[in-house]
C-alpha cells in the first residue's frame, strides 16, 4: 500500500510512529476513495440509462455512510417537531 506512493520502505521506516501511522491512515484512505471512484465509473452507464445520476461525492457519502445523521433519534424527532409546527404557521425556516 505505501509502496505504491514510496517507493524505499526505508523511509517510512525512520519515521516516528504518528507519522508512519499517519501515513497509513492516509494511503488507506486514497485506496478506498480509488475503488468507491471505480464503483462508481462502473455504474455510470446505468445512471444514465434510468436518469438517477449521482455526483461522485454523493455516491461516496452514500457508500461510506458520511450522509448519515448519528444523532440520538429523540433529537431528530424534536427537530421535525418544531420544523412541522413552523409549517403549519406559515412560518419560514
Amino acid at each position: 500500500m505505501l509502496l505504491h506512493r514510496y517507493n524505499n520502505i526505508e523511509y517510512i521506516l525512520q519515521l516516528d510512529i504518528d507519522t508512519a501511522m499517519g501515513l497509513i491512515r492516509k494511503a488507506r484512505e486514497q485506496n478506498r476513495d480509488e475503488r468507491i471512484f471505480q464503483q462508481w465509473v462502473s455504474q455510470l452507464p446505468f445512471m444514465g440509462l434510468t436518469d438517477s445520476f449521482m455526483s461522485f461525492q454523493d455516491y461516496k457519502d452514500r457508500v461510506t455512510g458520511a450522509n448519515i445523521d448519528w444523532r440520538p433519534a429523540s433529537e431528530i424527532n424534536r427537530e421535525l417537531d418544531e420544523i412541522e409546527k413552523e409549517l403549519q404557521s406559515g412560518g419560514e425556516r
